[in-house]
């Protein structure tokens, strides 16, 4: 009997222990990632906590809003030279209600490509062997990040159209090469 208690008691201690842990983790990743400043305790440690918890987004309610809209665009380069433009996602098409009001994965995909360069190494690896053929092998993988300014409210109004028309080259956001 008294073994038992001894038991559930380190038992007790142990869960209250984990419970620590675990907000300490969540409050300095969150410290880590939502700050300009570097972890001074373990920051190698909060950022790999973080990451493997998913809670690496940074949150920007109350910032400035963008002045502009972009759009992240992929290309394959093959052997040839020859260029193709990659779906975001190849395995799945999706509907007009699934893709605006429900699918959010595009938008953070592409934010994460945008933001990370190890993410757009990573991604590139994948489509490279997704979109791989025999005959006209891929090369490179290509991304280009394409924007377009959002106008003043009172241009806007006069203009009846809050984006200017067309998207413009803002630049390439690099080429990684297929390890074939």
């Amino acid at each position: 009997m008294i073994s038992q208690l001894a038991t559930n008691k380190s038992v007790n201690y142990l869960k209250k222990v984990g419970v620590v842990v675990i907000v300490i983790g969540s409050l300095g990743s969150h410290l880590v990632h939502n700050t300009p400043l570097n972890s001074p305790i373990f920051p190698h440690l909060f950022a790999r906590f973080t990451a493997l918890t998913a809670m690496s987004s940074q949150w920007r309610m109350f910032s400035v809003v963008d002045r502009f809209s972009w759009r992240l665009e992929i290309v394959a380069i093959h052997k040839n030279g020859k260029t193709q433009t990659l779906p975001i996602f190849a395995e799945q098409e999706t509907g007009f209600f699934e893709k605006h009001f429900i699918n959010f994965r595009e938008g953070k995909l592409h934010q994460n490509l945008f933001v990370y360069p190890d993410a757009r190494y990573h991604y590139s690896d994948y489509l490279c062997r997704i979109f791989q053929n025999e005959t006209n092998p891929i090369r490179t993988i290509r991304y280009d990040l394409f924007w377009r300014q959002i106008l003043p409210p009172q241009q806007a109004a006069i203009r009846d159209q809050y984006l200017t028309e067309e998207f413009s080259d803002l630049g390439k956001l690099g080429e990684y090469q297929c390890q074939n």
